[in-house]
């Protein structure tokens, strides 16, 4: 038994060291190329994007759902999306934001459903890597339930490391790489791309977690500090994976009026007709990116003096 013991200590011993080790290791070849480096571009917007401007936050419901062009052609503001991908979690969205928030700012909260159920919120193996690769420093913003649910994805993390595929032969993705975003943070190549097969709907699943539409509110009380004003948009999401999590997007909407919140519309507004959908319930096609930017254009118009 004590042999066994020290072979297996000997054994455990230098795999430690390797896991802990990598977090050292600079960003592989293709984590560099990938999506979640487009957060250096878009950290640089609200950094240096003039007033006056309107800053978007969610996940890939904003960087593939809406033209800030429109936006900033109809609404003479300067817009700033800062959307990636929901598995960052929401919690992460709204902490990375807050700093850079300025004084006459209208931020646009628009968050995928799927965040105010279960842990989604709290992020995934794609707030592990945006921490360990992307923005080092940023591990001192996160909060115990954050750390928990990236935890489970830290042995991957590690391997891929010292993979031979994450170093050689890598290419870019064209909708899903480090470049994919334009001036204003939206992703628009796929606008003239066939459309795929059509996306199999999607449902929700899981318990509400009110913890979410609390700490919603307390970054609402602190956009209202920096002298800004929020506001909360429903995701542009197909139609079908719409009715087939209605009972759960209502209960959405129902607790974020309940909250108080200014709300943009309504959820049955923004479920958006299978045509104009692209690779995913929440990924929108051209004519879709307009159709949902024109219907927010119209709803911000009727709760703000905006020409």
């Amino acid at each position: 038994m004590k042999h066994f013991l020290l072979k297996l200590i000997s054994f455990l011993v230098p795999f430690f060291i390797l896991i802990f080790s990598s977090i050292f290791i600079p960003p592989t070849p293709r984590v560099t190329k990938s999506y979640i480096f487009g957060k250096i571009k878009k950290d640089s917007l609200l950094k240096n994007v003039p007033p006056p401007r309107i800053i978007f936050i969610g996940g890939s419901n904003l960087s593939f759902g809406i033209n800030s062009k429109l936006i900033k052609d109809s609404l003479g503001l300067n817009p700033i999306n800062t959307g990636i991908a929901g598995n960052i979690g929401l919690i992460f969205m709204l902490d990375n934001t807050l700093p850079y928030i300025q004084s006459g700012d209208i931020v646009i909260v628009s968050p995928e459903y799927d965040h105010f159920f279960d842990r989604y919120a709290y992020g995934s193996e794609e707030l592990l890597r945006t921490i360990l690769d992307v923005s080092h420093d940023e591990w001192r913003m996160l909060k115990k339930e954050q750390y928990v649910n990236i935890f489970p994805y830290f042995i991957k993390y590690a391997v891929s490391k010292i993979m031979p595929s994450e170093y050689f032969n890598v290419k870019e993705v064209a909708l899903y790489g480090v470049n994919s975003f334009n001036e204003y943070g939206d992703v628009n190549k796929h606008w003239k791309m066939e459309k795929p097969s059509l996306p199999f709907s999607t449902g929700i699943s899981g318990q509400f977690n009110y913890s979410v539409v609390d700490e919603l509110w307390k970054f609402r009380d602190k956009v209202v500090q920096k002298n800004a004003i929020l506001f909360i948009a429903y995701p542009g999401i197909q139609a079908s994976s719409f009715e087939n999590s209605k009972t759960q997007i209502m209960q959405v909407a129902s607790e974020l009026k309940k909250k108080g919140f200014s709300l943009l519309g309504s959820p049955e507004r923004y479920m958006m007709p299978e045509s104009l959908v692209f690779d995913t319930a929440y990924h929108l096609t051209e004519n879709g990116a307009n159709y949902r930017t024109n219907l927010f254009i119209e709803d911000l118009k009727e709760l703000i003096n905006l020409k």
